[in-house]
């Protein structure tokens, strides 16, 4: 079975040019999705390598600084490498319809592999990444996008009475793209 490194990338776009650099970084083979966020950062891109002879994080390092940073409509970056990951596979009945969500976890000291395990008991949470940093968990939610309720407000009630149920959680962030491009 072929391990996956999957990474995370922040994105602050030129004023005006979001679509645009989402269209140009999902040309790179190693760029996944996409999204377009509303705040701090402009758009959040899911990069994935596979393992091979050569560490993959060289692979990343080359991507970001050799080409993702080097794109003009890119402001700013910040990189996500997790130091361990749990994913499942989404079975959604209509995956051309998904939608997406992210929220940043800070634990208690200590306690980010345990929260990041006990977030894979919901249906919703199709990954949860251990960070090392300012940040200790990102658990990544997936949904099939519906009407009835809208998606943020799924997501908030996802946060607000499920995962903030969890032990040993401090604070959430939580980022609902606008918009997602993905490869299938």
């Amino acid at each position: 079975m072929v391990r996956t490194l999957k990474s995370f990338e922040l994105i602050r776009s030129k004023t005006g040019k979001e679509d645009a650099l989402m269209g140009r970084l999902m040309k790179l083979p190693q760029v996944r999705e996409t999204h377009l966020l509303a705040g701090e950062w402009d758009i959040m891109a899911t990069l994935a390598f596979e393992e091979e002879p050569v560490d993959p994080r060289e692979r990343l390092l080359d991507l970001v600084t050799g080409k993702i940073r080097k794109m003009p409509l890119v402001r700013d970056t910040n990189t996500i490498v997790p130091a361990m990951s749990r994913m499942r596979e989404m079975h959604l009945t209509h995956p051309e319809r998904r939608a997406y969500a992210f929220v940043f976890i800070d634990a208690k000291i200590g306690k980010g592999q345990e929260v990041m395990n006990q977030l894979m008991r919901y249906d919703e949470v199709s990954e949860s990444h251990l960070l090392l940093g300012k940040t200790d968990v990102l658990a990544v939610l997936e949904f099939e996008k519906g009407i009835v309720p809208p998606v943020p407000e799924r997501v908030a009630r996802i946060v607000t009475q499920e995962i903030a149920k969890i032990d040993n959680i401090v604070e959430t962030e939580t980022l609902c793209p606008i918009r997602s491009l993905v490869k299938d």
